[in-house]
């Protein structure tokens, strides 16, 4: 098995796992209500292990996509989207790694571990950003992505933090485009793993460009 085989099937059932993880914990703490929650609010209480499992599965396969697209995506915009999605991996496994402080707490006395998740949200959520951007570009017009909807599914990445950003500052429903900007993110991830999973990669040719 080829590594680019086998590192597309990781990315791909790690962003399920990741998913799973996140769709489960809404069963096991009704009582974080999702449009005023933000999700890494699961990772403090008895379940926290579950939200780690999920970001740590979200890092996981952001690491195992890249190394599936080396030699894929190619150009400055290839090269470009690999270096986020290793900066995305990192902020992911830094906010699974340390829980943030809860949000009733003095935020000027934050917790080694608080400030290490911020530190995680500030690399990985604009690197993920420009992530889904460049590969998106990177892959548009090769025969294997033609029809995996990437730019689709970037944009709703992109849109879900437009939302995001306004709601935030009102502190109101901001709980629901945090949450669609991580199940667009994974939903992209298997998007961008699976032509990979289906064919035996093999160097893309000029004649495998789709025209336009």
């Amino acid at each position: 098995m080829s590594m680019t085989l086998q590192s597309a099937r990781i990315a791909f059932w790690a962003s399920s796992v990741a998913l799973l993880s996140l769709l489960v914990l809404h069963v096991l703490r009704p009582d974080l209500v999702p449009t005023s929650h933000m999700i890494s609010e699961y990772a403090i209480g008895p379940y926290g292990a579950v939200m780690g499992v999920s970001f740590g599965a979200f890092a996981l396969g952001s690491l195992a996509l890249l190394v599936a697209l080396v030699g894929q995506a190619r150009g400055w915009s290839g090269r470009m989207g690999l270096v986020f999605l290793f900066l995305t991996a990192v902020g992911l496994a830094l906010g699974g790694a340390f829980p943030m402080d809860p949000t009733t707490a003095d935020q000027t006395q934050m917790s080694f571990s608080g400030r290490m998740h911020g530190v995680g949200f500030m690399i990985g959520v604009p690197s993920e950003l420009l992530a889904v951007l460049f590969v998106s570009l990177a892959l548009r017009r090769q025969a294997p992505w033609s029809g995996a909807r990437l730019p689709m599914w970037a944009a709703a990445v992109w849109l879900s933090l437009v939302v995001m950003v306004p709601l935030l500052m009102q502190m109101r429903y901001f709980g629901i485009p945090n949450r669609t900007f991580m199940v667009a993110y994974g939903i992209w991830i298997m998007l961008a793993a699976r032509p990979l999973m289906r064919t035996h990669p093999v160097p893309t040719r000029p004649g495998d460009l789709i025209p336009g």
